[in-house]
């Protein structure tokens, strides 16, 4: 049996990370924008989060591959999460936490974000199996 190299958890809270990392496109939204809209912007970190920690910490890159053949139509999407995957890469390498359930709620100083950390190691070993036995 192989051993794993312990995973690599910052000692941060991960809704802090999550806007931290999702900075770039929050950024841009307008003071007065709806709470949808914000978690439209952070439904795009959070699948480009997640898919790094498939691809870098379990070895898996099926979702960055369906990521990418999602957003292949559109080049300013496509765009995007490259920038998000490589953000990841280069500024969080560290956090090899997944971001569980998460929800964004708007409050009188901003966008409040909670958001559950999650153990890549303890998914179900079939979460990957099942994914690629699925027609395209």
């Amino acid at each position: 049996m192989s051993e794993r190299a312990a995973p690599r958890y910052p000692n941060r809270k991960i809704s802090e990370t999550f806007l931290d990392f999702a900075g770039p496109i929050i950024q841009d939204l307008p003071s007065e924008a709806p709470e949808h809209r914000a978690r439209q912007a952070l439904q795009v970190a959070f699948a480009a989060w997640n898919a790094v920690i498939f691809a870098d910490v379990l070895k898996d890159s099926g979702y960055i591959d369906q990521i990418r053949h999602l957003t292949a139509g559109n080049p300013e999407a496509g765009l995007l999460v490259e920038q998000m995957i490589a953000r990841k890469r280069e500024f969080f390498a560290d956090d090899e936490r997944m971001i569980g359930d998460w929800e964004v709620t708007r409050t009188a100083d901003g966008i409040n974000v909670r958001a559950d950390a999650r153990d890549p190691y303890s998914l179900p070993r079939n979460l990957t199996s099942a994914r690629n036995s699925e027609p395209a």
